[in-house]
C-alpha cells in the first residue's frame, strides 16, 4: 500500500498554522517560570529557603523519572488507532494533569516544615517538590511527545516544516516573554517577590491553556496514518531502527551537550542578577528584552536556514550566542563606574520629572548602569535562542522521514519521546552540575548580597558558570554540525521514495 497522502495534503493556512503553535504560549509562560524560579521559590530566602543543592537534586530525580516515561508514551502514540487520532487524545489527557501539577507547584497547599523520619530530619518540601514535579512532568510527557510528533507530520517540505517550527517558536516565546513581562508590570503594585510572579503566572495558565488547546483540537487537523508496512514493529524493533537513524543519531548527541548548558544558564540566571549585579528586584526587566529579541530574530534565522540549511544556520547561532557570551563575566568584574553612562536615571533623562523621581524612587540603591548594560548584551544573546530551538526541532522532523522509507512506518512518536527523554536527562545533569559548581565553589544563594555578599572568588566563578561554560557545552556540536549528512536535497530524494512507496531495506 503506498503512503498517497502526501501528495494530497494542502498546505496550511495561517490559521491552522497559528492554532498548532498556539498552546506553546501557556506552556512557555510556566517553562520559564520553571526554567528560571523554581531555584529561587524554593531556595532562596525570599522563597521557602531550602537547599540549593538538594533543590537541583530533587529537580535532577524528578526529571530521570520524567526521561522513562517518554518512549512509552512516544510508542504508545505511534501505535494508538482512534477515531481522533493518533495524537490528539493524549493531548487531551495530558492537560489537565500537566496543570494539577504546576498548581501544586507554585501554590503549595502545607507549610514546609522540619521533621523527623526513621531517625532521619529533613524538610518536608523536598519530598513535597519531587511529588509535585513528577505529577507535572507526567502530564507534560502525555501532551508535549505526541504533540510535537503531530507537528511534524503536518507539513512536508523541508522549509515548510521549519515554518511550522518558526510558529510554535514564536508563540512559545510570546509565552516567555509574558512570563518574563509580569513580573516587569506587577513590581509597580509592590509584588517583588518570584513567589508574587509564579502565582499570577499559574492563574494566567489555568484559564487560557483550556481555550488554545481546545481550538487547536478543533481546528489542526491530524492526517489519517497511511503505512506502506503494515506489519507491527516490536518496541525493540522500533528502537533499533531509530537509533540506527544516524542523522537523528548526531542530532541527539549534538543537542544533548547543548541542553546541558542551557540547564546550567537557567538555573543560575537569576543568582547572577541578584548577587553579582545587585539587582534582583529587577529580574523581570531584564527577561522581558531578553524574550524579546527572541521573536525579532526568528524570521531572521528562518530565511538564513533557506539560504544556507539549518544546520548551517544552527551553528551561525550557536557562535553568536558563544559570542556574546565572554561578556558575562567581564560585566561581573568591570568596575561600577564603567557603567554610569548607563544609568538609568541618565538613559531616561527625557522623561517627565515626576516619572524620573519615581523611578529613581523604585531603583534607589540598585545599580541601574551596570544592569542596563547586561540587558543590551544580552538581547544579542538572546537573539540565537530562538534558532537554537527552532531549527532543531525541524531537523528532527526531516530525520523521521528517513526512518518511514527505511521501515515503512510512521514512527514520529518514538522518535520525539527519545529526543524529549534524552533533553530531559541532559538537563538534569546541567541543573545538578550548575548548582552543585555553585556550591563547591562558595556561592551561598540565602546570603544578603549587601549585608554578607558572597566572596569575589564565589560572584566571578558563578558569572563563568552562568555564562562560559555553557557556551562550551553548545561548541561541542559544531564539528558534528559540519558534517550534518541531511540536506534540503537529500530529504527531496527521500520524500520522492516514501511518495513512491519504495521502501530501502
Amino acid at each position: 500500500m503506498t503512503d498517497d497522502t502526501n501528495t494530497q495534503r494542502k498546505p496550511l493556512n495561517t490559521y491552522q498554522l497559528a492554532s498548532y503553535g498556539a498552546p506553546s504560549m501557556p506552556l512557555s509562560m510556566v517553562a520559564l517560570p520553571l526554567a528560571v524560579y523554581l531555584t529561587p521559590v524554593y531556595a532562596d530566602s525570599a522563597g521557602f529557603g531550602l537547599s540549593l543543592a538538594f533543590v537541583g537534586l530533587m529537580l535532577a530525580l524528578s526529571r530521570v523519572f520524567d526521561g522513562i516515561t517518554d518512549p512509552v508514551i512516544g510508542f504508545m502514540s505511534d501505535r494508538i488507532r482512534t477515531r481522533w487520532g493518533r495524537r490528539k487524545p493524549f493531548v487531551l489527557i495530558g492537560m489537565p494533569i500537566f496543570m494539577l501539577g504546576v498548581w501544586l507547584l507554585w501554590i503549595p497547599p502545607i507549610e514546609f516544615r522540619e521533621v523527623t523520619w526513621l531517625g532521619m530530619t529533613f524538610n518536608t518540601g523536598y519530598p513535597y517538590l519531587l511529588g509535585v514535579l513528577v505529577i507535572m512532568y507526567v502530564g507534560a510527557t502525555i501532551k508535549d511527545v505526541p504533540y510535537s510528533a503531530w507537528g511534524a507530520e503536518l507539513a512536508q517540505g523541508y522549509n515548510e516544516r521549519t515554518l511550522v517550527m518558526s510558529w510554535k517558536e514564536a508563540f512559545t516565546v510570546t509565552g516567555s516573554l509574558i512570563g518574563a513581562m509580569t513580573p516587569a508590570v506587577i513590581v509597580f503594585w509592590g509584588y517583588t517577590k518570584p513567589t508574587d510572579n509564579v502565582y499570577f503566572l499559574t492563574i494566567a495558565l489555568v484559564i487560557v491553556m483550556p481555550l488554545l488547546v481546545f481550538n487547536m483540537l478543533y481546528a489542526v487537523p491530524e492526517h489519517p496514518v497511511k503505512e506502506s508496512n503494515t506489519q507491527r514493529l516490536s518496541l525493540r524493533e522500533s528502537f533499533r531502527y531509530v537509533w540506527a537513524n544516524e542523522p537523528y543519531r548526531v542530532l541527539v548527541i549534538i543537542f544533548l551537550f547543548s541542553t546541558i548548558g542551557s540547564a546550567m544558564t537557567n538555573s543560575l540566571s537569576f543568582f547572577f542578577v541578584k548577587h553579582v549585579l545587585l539587582a534582583g528586584d529587577l529580574y523581570g526587566f531584564y527577561l522581558a528584552p531578553y524574550f524579546l529579541s527572541q521573536i525579532v530574530a526568528i524570521p531572521l534565522w528562518f530565511k538564513l536556514s533557506a539560504r544556507i540549511g539549518k544546520h548551517r544556520a544552527t551553528m551561525v547561532a550557536i557562535f553568536w550566542y558563544a559570542l556574546w557570551s565572554c561578556f558575562i563575566p567581564l560585566i561581573a568584574i568591570a568596575p561600577q563606574v564603567w557603567f554610569d553612562a548607563f544609568e538609568l536615571s541618565r538613559v531616561l533623562s527625557f522623561l517627565p520629572d515626576s516619572w524620573l523621581v519615581g523611578m529613581n524612587a523604585q531603583f534607589e540603591g540598585i545599580p541601574t548602569g551596570k544592569f542596563a548594560f547586561f540587558i543590551g548584551v544580552m538581547c544579542l544573546k538572546g537573539s540565537a535562542i530562538g534558532a537554537l530551538s527552532a531549527l532543531p526541532y525541524a531537523m528532527a522532523a526531516d530525520v523521521i522521514d528517513l526512518d518511514s522509507v527505511r521501515t515503512g512506518k510512521k514512527q514520529g512518536g518514538a522518535y520525539f519521546s527519545i529526543w524529549t527523554m534524552t533533553r530531559k536527562l541532559a538537563y538534569a545533569l546541567g541543573l545538578v552540575v550548575g548548582t552543585t559548581a555553585a556550591t563547591i565553589v562558595g556561592f551561598n544563594s540565602l546570603a544578603d548580597p549587601i549585608e554578607n555578599p558572597n566572596s569575589m572568588y564565589s560572584l566571578i566563578w558563578l558569572a563563568c558558570l552562568y555564562s562560559i561554560v555553557p557556551a562550551i557545552f553548545k561548541f561541542v556540536a559544531v564539528p558534528m554540525l559540519w558534517r550534518y549528512p541531511l540536506t534540503e536535497e537529500k530529504l527531496k530524494q527521500i520524500q520522492e521514495d516514501i511518495d513512491s512507496g519504495k521502501q530501502i531495506a
